[in-house]
């Protein structure tokens, strides 16, 4: 006879026995491709943050303190981050998006792994050439001379005579740099193909965030626009600081014509400090208010004299370092800088690529915007107690000079885009053509030397072009809205800070938009110059919105690849 089982156990077995097997869980959905990437890009772009954020604690260090640091060394164990594969996963992500501000943010990102891969591959041809040019001299009466100070030897001089010689004898030096830029410039060229792109051009572009066939239009319009105000304000500027006649000018002269003395001493050395913050400060800006921006003006034996200003990560660490200097110049860097300071500050975008990647030209804009209060007649009355023939001397000089710098801007742009179009042209021959037009002076074959060191890297004039034109309407709406001394305006300042909110996650044109202009143009600035300088300039554009603002449409990308489009922003979004 068996043994008798419990009742509660006998149940419990029925019950096990009868009871329905467990289903297995549903399999687990695999993730679609844009999911992968999406988690795969945003680890890469974790790690090139922490990366940027330690070169720029040590870059740092060695502006304010003059001590070595290895900035090299942190792509330790960071083999393969910037590499080809990292690239083409940003780029594949980029053509699965759909949503604008994300499309935005990858683009940023994919320039950003781009730059740095091209940096790297040319790491040695820049390095070579960086220190050739800094082991560069020449001989002059028997005493030799850095290639480096040529400028600032060229601006001291006052003989034009010893000025040409200066200048003739430094050319000889210059050719082998040339070799060596060539051999760089060849080399950017295959990496840029490498990296997916069907053109140099097509990625300067990208780079940019401009149709810069658009913006070769917007350039020559200007240099035709500009070209019978400019001869009047250079003839008046050469007979006034040289004596000299216009048509009898080289190369040679144009740093000392362009040297400003009659305000030099309204910016002695400890001011330029003092100054902005007394601008700020109007505007209800106050430095020591932002725990996030941390001012270093010790004035240490190997700091560097040039003011700078640094995220190390945007917006909770920003740095300015200043050390005191004299002069109107070292006033503009200051103010500059501050431009580039407070937009850092005040950013309260979280996205790290919006915040600190992507192009430049906004941040620009606004150290422009700063920059320009010294050409302001009210700024420099009240701030550096600049007026009369003094001041009107000086606006003179500094706006023909922003004349110049527009045109030559036009020219190299230009240059460049013919360069890079027509690979079998002859560089030398397209430099001197281009380039005498630009800057109304006869090309010798001193100046046709220049011809490579006189380039940029992917079109940097684009954004030099619109970030002055930003900036000057920016300029004129803060008048409008309070006045001719907006910097005393604390409204002013909560309008800007508004913009600043915004980091980098409003394209140039959007800015403009957002400010209640139609787009980037070049009208209010050139009226500005033209009525300072007492020449009429009149530019007749057909559709600048189209030519000096192209985010809108498509830039070319890698091969297949679309530019982000852009989000539409209204007139008072941002404030």
């Amino acid at each position: 006879m068996l043994p008798r089982i419990p009742l509660y156990l006998a149940l419990a077995c029925c019950l096990g026995a009868c009871a329905p097997k467990a289903l297995p869980p549903p399999p687990q959905q695999a993730p679609s491709e844009e999911q992968q990437l999406t988690t795969e890009v945003r680890a890469l772009a974790s790690r090139a943050e922490g990366l940027l954020e330690e070169q720029h604690r040590l870059v740092w260090v060695f502006w304010t303190e003059g001590r070595h640091v290895d900035v090299g060394g942190t792509y330790a164990g960071q083999e393969g981050l910037f590499g080809l594969d990292s690239i083409r996963k940003i780029d594949r992500l980029r053509q699965l998006t759909k949503d604008a501000r994300e499309l935005r943010a990858l683009t940023a990102l994919h320039s950003h792994f781009a730059g740095e891969y091209l940096a790297h591959a040319l790491a040695e041809s820049n390095d070579a050439s960086a220190n050739l040019e800094a082991s560069l001299t020449f001989t002059v009466d028997g005493k030799e001379l850095r290639y480096r100070d040529l400028e600032r030897l060229l601006a001291n001089e006052r003989n034009a005579t010893k000025r040409r010689a200066l200048y003739a004898e430094a050319t000889p030096a210059l050719e082998r740099l040339n070799q060596t830029l060539r051999r760089k410039e060849e080399r950017a060229r295959e990496l840029v193909r490498e990296l997916g792109f069907p053109s140099y051009e097509a990625f300067g572009s990208e780079l940019r965030q401009a149709d810069l066939g658009r913006l070769s239009v917007l350039a020559e319009e200007i240099l035709q626009a500009t070209q019978a105000p400019y001869r009047v304000v250079m003839e008046r500027l050469s007979q006034r600081e040289l004596a000299m006649a216009f048509k009898d000018l080289t190369r040679a002269d144009i740093p000392r014509l362009f040297r400003s003395r009659e305000v030099e001493d309204a910016f002695p050395k400890g001011e330029s400090l003092l100054k902005a913050q007394a601008t700020l400060a109007g505007m209800s800006l106050k430095l020591s208010d932002l725990k996030n921006l941390q001012v270093d003006s010790r004035d240490l034996p190997r700091k560097s004299s040039r003011p700078l200003a640094l995220a190390v990560k945007v917006p909770d660490d920003v740095r300015f370092s200043f050390k005191p200097g004299t002069g109107a110049l070292h006033q503009a860097r200051v103010l500059h800088e501050f431009g580039h300071a407070l937009h850092l500050a005040f950013t309260r975008e979280t996205r790290f690529e919006l915040a600190r990647l992507g192009n430049p030209t906004v941040g620009e804009a606004y150290s422009a915007l700063f920059e320009d209060l010294l050409e302001d007649p009210v700024w420099l009355e009240e701030h550096a107690g600049i007026s009369g023939e003094q001041r009107a001397q000086f606006l003179a000089t500094s706006s023909a000079h922003k004349l110049y710098l527009i045109r030559h801007a036009a020219g190299r742009l230009l240059y460049q885009l013919e360069l890079h179009r027509r690979p079998d042209v002859d560089a030398r021959a397209l430099y001197r053509e281009v380039m005498a037009r630009t800057d109304g002076i006869p090309m010798t074959d001193e100046d046709a030397a220049r011809y490579l060191v006189d380039q940029e890297d992917f079109f940097q004039s684009a954004d030099s072009f619109r970030a002055w034109f930003l900036a000057g309407q920016l300029q004129a709406q803060l008048k409008a809205r309070f006045g001719p001394a907006w910097w005393r305006s604390a409204q002013a300042g909560e309008f800007l800070e508004a913009l600043w909110a915004r980091g980098n996650a409003l394209s140039a044109r959007e800015v403009a938009e957002a400010i209640g202009e139609k787009g980037i143009e070049p009208d209010v600035l050139l009226l500005r110059l033209g009525t300072t300088l007492q020449v009429p300039i009149r530019l007749d554009l057909q559709g600048s919105e189209e030519a000096l603002a192209p985010e809108g449409v498509p830039a070319p990308g890698p091969e297949g690849t679309p530019a982000p489009a852009e989000p539409a922003v209204s007139a008072g979004d941002g404030r």
